[in-house]
């Protein structure tokens, strides 16, 4: 089996060993159970557990940060926020694993791997950020002059990113965990409602 097959059965099994038992109370021999590999596989593609969960966040905000650009670059600016948003949700739904375990990493300060997922998180709060802004920009609200929209675009911070990333992310896991029957579209409508 090639490496990086081996890596990514790695990461997929941590994910499903951490969201039973925690990232602390996951451990190696359970991550080698779940992907069916050696222990010995798991040290020579990662150099610890610490080092195996910094890969998953980033593989996971990386996922998301994918999903935001593609969904981005496929319309207009002015529906940029619902696209964004609805690609989100379906990246997020497509693994409710990993959508937990980042959710609950995501403000975490006392990990090893804490300045990455700083790195990772903001890297998608800029996306929706710049989501925000362009949408704005490109709807004329408010200013006259190009130059006065293009001002009130800017006074959009990272802190509107982070409340859209946050609004998506907790309505997402609130939907799948309490509501799954509820149609994405309606989730969509009611974040963007409230935002």
């Amino acid at each position: 089996m090639a490496r990086g097959s081996t890596k990514q059965l790695i990461t997929d099994a941590a994910v499903r060993v951490a969201a039973q038992h925690g990232i602390s109370g996951a451990s190696m021999d359970q991550i080698a159970e779940a992907a069916g590999v050696a222990k010995g596989s798991l040290y020579y593609n990662f150099a610890s557990k610490d080092a195996l969960f910094e890969q998953v966040i980033r593989d996971g905000f990386e996922r998301l940060g994918d999903a935001i650009d593609a969904a981005r670059d496929q319309v207009d600016p002015a529906e940029a926020p619902r696209a964004v948003a609805a690609a989100t949700l379906e990246t997020l739904r497509g693994n409710l694993d990993l959508a937990k375990l980042m959710a609950s990493e995501v403000f975490r300060t006392d990990r090893p791997w804490a300045e990455a997922m700083e790195l990772a998180r903001s890297s998608v709060v800029v996306r929706f950020r710049d989501v925000l802004r362009d949408a704005r920009a490109s709807r004329g609200e408010g200013p006259a002059s190009a130059a006065e929209a293009s001002r009130a675009a800017e006074e959009i911070t990272e802190t509107a990113g982070a409340a859209f990333f946050g609004a998506l992310a907790g309505a997402c896991l609130d939907w799948l965990l309490f509501r799954p029957e509820q149609p994405v579209e309606r989730v969509l409508d009611q974040v963007l409602r409230a935002i």
